[in-house]
């Protein structure tokens, strides 16, 4: 099974359109947070309003999970649940024999997703190289890091974002392969991470 996984998107109209055009060459997308961007001019209304009917516009299936831009006290927090035809934060869905679930950025149950072959998160697990940007500061859930730690939850992948520019696109805790793209604002696409589950 072919993922496309791409992360912190911040309302950027052309990388949504890049993704949507590589649907056809993956059986799964998944993204992790940050459709939105809290500072843009536009407004949070008519961005949730373009980010849902962008989603709802795949075919294939879509698997997301919001990220600290999507919730806010300024707007439904749990406007993703309410787009059709995807699975959204507390999703748990099993496609083909691979179970995926969707952790939401706030107040996430880790032990709903102990099953989960494939994890979606907006933040990555704390002490890890996907956690960690270029700064040396961490960023990362102690949480998700002791749920892993502890095998609480053993996800084989775990697809995350939140971290622009990790120290690393791709590292490992335990059993769990992490998948965080980053982030670059400056460049016409998005980083993406082709994963095969």
């Amino acid at each position: 099974m072919k993922i496309l996984h791409a992360t912190d998107l911040h309302y950027n109209k052309s990388w949504f359109k890049f993704i949507k055009n590589l649907e056809s060459n993956f059986d799964i997308v998944c993204i992790t947070g940050d459709f939105i961007d809290a500072f843009d001019q536009t407004g949070i209304a008519p961005q949730i309003a373009y980010v849902s009917e962008w989603l709802a516009s795949f075919n294939k299936p879509v698997f997301v999970c919001s990220g600290n831009h999507d919730v806010g006290l300024a707007y439904e927090q749990e406007w993703l649940n309410d787009i059709p035809n995807i699975y959204a934060d507390n999703a748990v869905k099993e496609i083909n024999g691979v179970k995926f679930g969707c952790a939401p950025y706030l107040k996430p149950d880790c032990a709903k997703f102990a099953q989960c072959d494939v994890l979606l998160s907006h933040v990555p697990p704390a002490y890890t190289k996907a956690s960690v940007g270029y700064s040396g500061d961490d960023y990362g859930s102690e949480k998700l890091y002791n749920a892993i730690g502890k095998q609480v939850i053993t996800p084989k992948i775990l697809l995350c974002g939140h971290i622009h520019n990790p120290i690393k696109n791709i590292c490992r805790l335990k059993h769990t392969t992490i998948y965080n793209p980053g982030c670059d604002k400056n460049l016409k696409e998005p980083k993406i991470s082709v994963v095969e589950a």
